[in-house]
């Protein structure tokens, strides 16, 4: 008797496809490998979806352009930028439909991963035989472990089995050396809409049977990128409007005579026109705003707003964040010990690399041109696809319903070595840093791991907090900056015994896709039975 004979619910066919995901800050895409190669498949007929969420009043769950376009006008039910808060424990949304009901990063996240999910299958671009299911997620290469545990976490709210999480400038390279032999150092410059990576790492594909992709360095910032840009523009915008019409549109506070809500619809318009903006800047070197009636003022009086906005005004505006990523790629290329003539090939990632002064500022830099990909905004997908493909299906973790991998994956393997993105340790006495794991050690296949042993603080001690923390630096103090907490557990069950005669091993474990494991027991003095493991959820 089959499955849906003995149970009366259908059973569901599992794609062999693994769909590669750029969860981006501002825009998500999926992509998979077939006939060859990756290629990119549309979710409500565009390339990409806005990583937007709203939930209105009627409890309608828009995901996308809908949703985009009522950032500003409905913000109490929207969200963007949900990227940057993942693994914020303190981060709850309440929707107005849905009172009492409160969301975290992770929901949020899964509800953008689950319309992903969804927009591929009824693409039909792909004969997917079978419902999707398996998957292979990017995410920024100084995701720190609760953001990458969080994402994971999405993944499965989201009807998907994350194979591997990917790192973004990996997926990159890896979609760049597709199909071509070739062995070099290359510089990932990664801009998207939120977040900035660089990463430096060694290519080899020039083997018969597997490729080889080692990471030598990695530097990132947490928030930079496209949503910056147009902030800046927005600026611009605004005070020539403030100028001529007395109003401050980015002003909330203010007591200007107009409602908040008025204000937050001049805002959205000068939003989308800020974003338009960037992108005819990239071309040309003036664009003309114009938005009829975009406010009334407190006498009644419509103004409206007509600028011109040239490519050095809005260079001089973003040339600071710029060179924010200027100085993590003098970082990455310090960690790797590498000089700038090492570098065979700059590869740009993210649809914010179009903006001219990025690509002027890396030539300066470097003395050459960056390579420009011809769709930078899908290239990580488009990696993960391809990553995906070469993986297979595990066996722990196919359903028998599930096909066998497709006959067009890849022929090459990928092997990738990786590095540990921050300093990790833990606090002890005095709000000290204890470095357990150092940034830029090498993981190997099977993984790092590191442990220290140290002593109860006081005496009779039966408990000890351990309390973990990652840093972008090396530090000292845990309130140093940089330095972040990731999580906490306690050790239970300790000897009552004199100050510092308990001694505790406190173990870190790595993975290659950098994903922690901390464990805590008491040393083997105790006896058998003695040992007490604490795996963080």
């Amino acid at each position: 008797m089959s499955e849906s004979e003995s149970t009366g619910k259908p059973v569901v066919k599992w794609s062999p496809y693994v769909v590669g995901i750029d969860l981006g800050t501002s825009n998500s895409t999926a992509a998979i490998f077939v006939k060859g190669r990756a290629q990119v498949i549309p979710v409500d007929g565009k390339p990409m979806l806005p990583s937007v969420v709203r939930i209105r009043d009627d409890g309608d769950v828009q995901v996308g352009y809908p949703a985009k376009n009522a950032i500003l006008i409905d913000p109490e039910n929207t969200v963007a930028s949900v990227k940057r808060e993942m693994g914020n424990s303190e981060y709850a949304k309440e929707f107005a439909a849905l009172p009492g009901k409160k969301y975290t990063a992770t929901d949020i996240a899964a509800e953008i991963l689950a319309k992903l999910k969804a927009g591929v299958e009824a693409a039909g671009t792909v004969d997917l035989r079978g419902s999707l299911r398996f998957a292979v997620i990017c995410v920024p290469a100084n995701f720190e472990d609760t953001k990458k545990r969080a994402t994971l976490e999405a993944a499965r709210l989201a009807g998907l089995e994350p194979l591997y999480l990917l790192e973004e400038p990996v997926a990159a390279a890896i979609a760049y050396a597709e199909g071509v032999k070739r062995d070099q150092k290359l510089l990932v410059y990664d801009l998207g809409g939120g977040t900035f990576d660089v990463s430096i790492l060694g290519v080899d594909s020039t083997g018969e049977d597997k490729a080889e992709f080692r990471v030598l360095a990695k530097e990132g910032i947490a928030q930079l990128g496209g949503d910056d840009f147009d902030y800046e523009l927005m600026r611009l915008l605004a005070t020539e409007l403030k100028t001529r019409s007395g109003v401050d549109v980015l002003d909330l506070q203010k007591d200007q005579g107009i409602s908040r809500k008025v204000i937050r619809q001049a805002q959205q318009k000068l939003k989308e026109a800020a974003e338009t903006a960037k992108l005819e800047l990239s071309q040309a070197e003036t664009t003309q705003v114009i938005l009829p009636d975009i406010i009334k003022d407190e006498s009644g009086n419509t103004h409206s707003l007509e600028a011109d906005i040239t490519r050095p005004q809005f260079e001089h505006a973003i040339t600071g964040l710029i060179g924010q990523s200027r100085t993590a790629m003098e970082k990455a290329l310090a960690a790797a010990k590498l000089g700038i003539d090492d570098i065979s090939r700059i590869i740009f990632v993210g649809g914010s690399t179009n903006v001219p002064l990025v690509r002027t500022m890396v030539t300066e830099m470097f003395g050459k041109e960056p390579y420009l990909d011809p769709d930078p905004a899908t290239t990580v997908a488009r990696g993960a696809a391809v990553f995906g493909a070469g993986l297979g299906l595990p066996t722990d973790k196919v359903p028998e319903t599930a096909e066998k991998r497709p006959e067009d994956a890849p022929d090459v393997a990928i092997h990738i070595e990786n590095i540990v993105t921050h300093f990790l340790g833990i606090e002890i006495a005095d709000q000290r840093f204890s470095t357990i794991l150092d940034k830029g050690a090498e993981i190997a296949a099977e993984g790092l791991g590191q442990e220290k042993e140290y002593g109860t603080q006081r005496d009779n001690q039966t408990e000890l907090r351990i309390t973990v923390y990652q840093a972008s630096v090396e530090c000292r103090n845990v309130r140093d900056e940089g330095c972040v907490c990731i999580g906490e557990f306690f050790l239970v069950g300790l000897p009552p015994r004199p100050k510092g005669q308990v001694r505790v091993i406190v173990r870190f474990e790595i993975n290659q896709q950098n994903v922690l494991k901390v464990t805590a027991r008491l040393k083997n003095e105790t006896g058998p039975g003695g040992e007490l493991v604490i795996t963080r959820n």
